[in-house]
C-alpha cells in the first residue's frame, strides 16, 4: 500500500502561489470577508497572479499578550491575549517578461483604487499520485496538496529588482531574482477541504486508505483465526 503524503512530512520544494484582487478592497477592514476564492471567481474584473516562485517567507503569526500581576499573588503572573500581528510575506522569483507584480505596485501608488490582493500558498508532495508514460511534464492533480496558507487584503510593502553583476557568470546562482514584500491583514493555515477540488480528492484517498486498512485488518483477523484453530 502506498503511503500518502498527509501522513508524513514532505519536502519544502514543491509549492504554488495564487493571488487575486480582493473584491471591493479599496477600504480594507470589514471587506476582508469578501476575500475568498469563490467571491474572486465571481468577479469578472478579478486579476489573477499564478506563480512559480523561487521561495516564500513570512508565513508567521505572532500574538501580543498583556501581563497582569494580581495583588497578593507574587509567585506567578497572568497573561491575556491582546491582538495578533503578521509578518511581511516575501515572494522571490526569477525575472521574466511578466510584469504583473510591478503593474500591481504601479496601480497602488498611482491609481485611485488601492487594489488589495488575497492569496493562497499550497505546499504539495514531491511524489506523484500517478504517472503518464512518455510525458515529461506534470499535469494538474499529479501532486497531492498537503498544506495551504491564505493571506487576506495585502498591499505591496516593497518590490525589489535584481542585483545585476556582469561578473557572476552562468549557473543557478546567476539567475536574476526579483522580490515582493507584501503586508496582509491576516495569515491563516486553512483546511485542505476549503480548496476547490481537493476535498473530493481527499475523500477518495481516505477511502482508499480505509479500504486498504480494512483489508489488512481482515487479513490479520483471518491469520489469527487460523493460528487459533491450529492450537
Amino acid at each position: 500500500m502506498a503511503v500518502f503524503p498527509l501522513f508524513q512530512p514532505v519536502l519544502k520544494v514543491n509549492f504554488m502561489v495564487t493571488m487575486w484582487d480582493t473584491p471591493d478592497s479599496n477600504g480594507g477592514g470589514l471587506e476582508g470577508a469578501l476575500s475568498t476564492v469563490g467571491s474572486a471567481v465571481l468577479s469578472a474584473a478579478t486579476q489573477f497572479v499564478l506563480g512559480g516562485f523561487k521561495s516564500v517567507e513570512g508565513l508567521d503569526a505572532s500574538n501580543t499578550l498583556t501581563t497582569y500581576h494580581q495583588g497578593g499573588q507574587n509567585d506567578s503572573e497572568l497573561h491575556f491575549f491582546d491582538r495578533a500581528s503578521y509578518a511581511r510575506i516575501v515572494l522571490q522569483r526569477g525575472v521574466t517578461f511578466n510584469t504583473d507584480l510591478w503593474d500591481w505596485q504601479h496601480q497602488v501608488i498611482t491609481g485611485k483604487r488601492k487594489t488589495r490582493k488575497s492569496g493562497t500558498i499550497v505546499l504539495m508532495d514531491t511524489r506523484k499520485l500517478y504517472e503518464v508514460p512518455g510525458l515529461g511534464a506534470s499535469l494538474p492533480g499529479m501532486a497531492f496538496p498537503v498544506a495551504s496558507w491564505t493571506f487576506h487584503n495585502a498591499l505591496p510593502a516593497k518590490l525589489a529588482g535584481p542585483k545585476l553583476d556582469a561578473t557572476e557568470g552562468a549557473g543557478a546562482g546567476a539567475v536574476a531574482i526579483e522580490a515582493l514584500e507584501l503586508h496582509a491583514e491576516k495569515i491563516e493555515r486553512v483546511s485542505l477541504a476549503l480548496i476547490p477540488g481537493v476535498a473530493d480528492l481527499n475523500s477518495v484517498l481516505s477511502g482508499l486508505v480505509g479500504l486498504a486498512g480494512g483489508a489488512a485488518l481482515a487479513g490479520a483477523s483471518a491469520g489469527a483465526t487460523a493460528i487459533a484453530g491450529g492450537f
